[in-house]
């Protein structure tokens, strides 16, 4: 049993031994590995005037680096706590020399790293070792008997106790998203947990024969490998949400001892879950679940369907505010699954969403989607960042609004804390591919090829037929100057996408970049065709155009983008297909419209 050092000061608990960073009342701190280990040095050495060479050495091993990555580390971590460099409070900057952490430091007393308590079940009692934050997973419900199964239900189970213990306060729920692949027969849920890097897990079976379900839950410690907690039902399913609520409220009572001092002292004799902007009605609810079914893919065809079954389930049930977010979700995932013009997405998405907060105004996911509006249609950076925030301030467990923050702040140059969102979003949907992709190719920008590849990698494992993880293959490629293999993978990308022309695009600027002129111009040109019949984003054009040299065509692309608010303009300022276009008057006007003109390398943002 080893012993675990962890220390307080002003505002904050920081315990090494678990990566950690909490506020006093809990609550979980995102920081980067670089981040934290830089905070870690100076708490530790609270006090004593840390040499800058000295900081860099330890945190970039073996690597020559600028003086400025030191400097945004720093940054970053005046960010995450609150400090600025006029009136600091914990970081103090010593000119030309280093920095000093300021603040009175309390090593609080030692306690084992793996400490136990007890849990008393129904069934037995168990020795756990409690995380904190506690992690859960809840798996799709299997069915009693192959035939007859009701897949919708099975998954629709787990989706449902997800939205109502994700908003319980200190406890960390992975994603729908990531525990759909553990469907069916042969479920493990103990091999799930590993894989899903969880403590605990939530499973259990059902049985439908018309309007009756009988339905067996457990919670099991993954550690111990033995239920906490296990309840039966026999029920008609118009009963199934009381159901829910039943077995949500028994998982959050035994999980209670771990969810950390703010929910022991507030909770009284239970642990408040959200109704997670739901309905009760059945005939609305299974609709809900097909839609989400149908937005999976992000395909076209089935990002058609989802909008369809959404707008059933809400004839059904008109203050459904969960399935108005859903369908505000699966319109925004056509502008990339689909190449839809925003100018026609975004109507009925701002109004789907706007409809779910008039109903639930606390309701996290519309928040976050909210936050999407400003950032990819109304360019709103500040709005954007001030809306991610409060979805994550009323539920930290939302992917989208993890995900969102995080390639805001990616955008406006405040990269450290803007990977850890990247980050914490794909450790709540470890099997997200395009979690996984992105974070890769983020990674990739900030120059850690060795991290890029490795997340890449786990894409290409859960998935390898992923056309936007082709993508990041070729542009780690192009890192490793492989031209050639790159063309390979952006041709790979474009067989396997579906109405998206991003992958044409890229491939159209590689030929032209690698003395393939020709072959460019054919990729230009049946965009350009395609054009004729269907939207096609502006930035697509303008990329294979300002490739083959052409900058009146390019601009005048790129212009048509900013009318039509092409959402990929968001990447304008930072996007190297637009090197040769920076110097031009008409590009630096745009980033001026776009307010990202004021954004450079090293500075804080809004």
């Amino acid at each position: 049993m080893s012993i675990s050092k962890h220390y307080a000061f002003g505002d904050f608990v920081l315990e090494p031994s678990q990566h950690r960073l909490s506020g006093r009342d809990g609550t979980l701190v995102p920081l980067s590995p670089r981040l934290f280990s830089a905070l870690r040095m100076l708490v530790e050495r609270a006090g004593v005037l840390l040499d800058k060479d000295e900081l860099v050495l330890a945190l970039w091993p073996g690597l020559v680096v600028e003086e400025n990555n030191l400097s945004q580390v720093i940054s970053g971590l005046r960010r995450a706590l609150g400090d600025n460099t006029r009136n600091s409070r914990y970081i103090q900057t010593v000119a030309r020399r280093g920095f000093r952490f300021i603040a009175e430091v309390t090593e609080l007393p030692a306690r084992a790293a793996n400490s136990t308590s007890t849990i008393t079940t129904r069934e037995l009692p168990i020795q756990h070792k409690a995380p904190s934050p506690a992690t859960l997973a809840v798996l799709p419900f299997v069915p009693l008997a192959a035939e007859g199964r009701d897949a919708l239900l099975e998954i629709g189970m787990a989706d449902s106790l997800i939205s109502r213990l994700s908003s319980v306060a200190g406890l960390v729920v992975r994603s729908v998203g990531s525990v759909r692949r553990f469907a069916g027969l042969d479920q493990d849920p103990l091999a799930a947990a590993r894989a899903l890097d969880v403590a605990w897990v939530v499973d259990g079976s059902l049985q439908r024969s018309g309007d009756q379900l009988r339905v067996t839950a457990r919670l099991l410690s993954a550690p111990a490998g033995v239920a906490a907690w296990s309840g039966s039902f026999d029920l008609t399913f118009t009963d199934v949400f009381d159901m829910q609520d039943a077995i949500s409220t028994q998982v959050a009572q035994v999980l209670k001892p771990t969810l950390g001092e703010r929910v022991r002292k507030g909770a009284g004799a239970g642990v408040r879950l959200s109704d997670a902007g739901g309905s009760r009605n059945a005939d609305a609810y299974q609709l809900y679940l097909a839609a989400r079914q149908h937005a999976q893919g992000i395909r076209a065809d089935g990002l058609r369907k989802s909008i369809e079954l959404y707008h059933k389930a809400l004839a059904i049930d008109p203050g459904y505010a969960m399935a108005y977010a859903g369908l505000g979700e699966t319109y925004r995932r056509m502008l990339f699954g689909a190449d839809r013009s925003p100018t026609e997405v975004f109507e009925p998405y701002r109004k789907a969403i706007l409809l779910a907060l008039e109903i639930a105004p606390e309701l996290a996911e519309a928040h976050a989607q909210l936050g999407w509006i400003h950032f990819w249609f109304d360019f709103d950076w500040l709005a954007a960042e001030r809306v991610f925030r409060h979805a994550l301030r009323i539920n930290p467990n939302v992917v989208g609004a993890h995900f969102g923050l995080g390639f805001l702040l990616l955008t406006l140059d405040r990269s450290e804390e803007g990977i850890a969102h990247i980050r914490w979003a794909r450790e709540l949907d470890p099997l997200s591919l395009i979690l996984n992709a992105m974070e890769a190719g983020f990674l990739l920008d900030m120059g850690r090829r060795d991290e890029a590849s490795a997340r890449l990698d786990r894409a290409f494992e859960i998935e390898p037929n992923f056309w936007v993880a082709h993508i990041i293959r070729a542009l780690l490629h192009l890192v490793d100057r492989e031209p050639e293999q790159a063309i390979a993978a952006l041709r790979r990308a474009d067989q396997l996408s579906d109405q998206s022309t991003q992958a044409a695009a890229l491939l159209g600027v590689q030929l032209a970049r690698f003395q393939k002129p020709g072959e460019a111009r054919e990729v230009l040109n049946r965009l350009l065709s395609l054009q004729q019949t269907r939207y096609v984003p502006p930035t697509s054009l303008a990329a294979v155009h300002a490739a083959l040299g052409e900058v009146t065509q390019a601009l005048d692309a790129l212009e048509r983008g900013w009318l039509a608010r092409d959402t990929r303009l968001v990447y304008l300022k930072d996007d190297n297909r637009w090197t040769g276009l920076r110097e031009q008057p008409r590009f630096a006007a745009l980033l001026r419209q776009m307010k990202l003109d004021g954004y450079g390398p090293g500075t804080s943002g809004p």
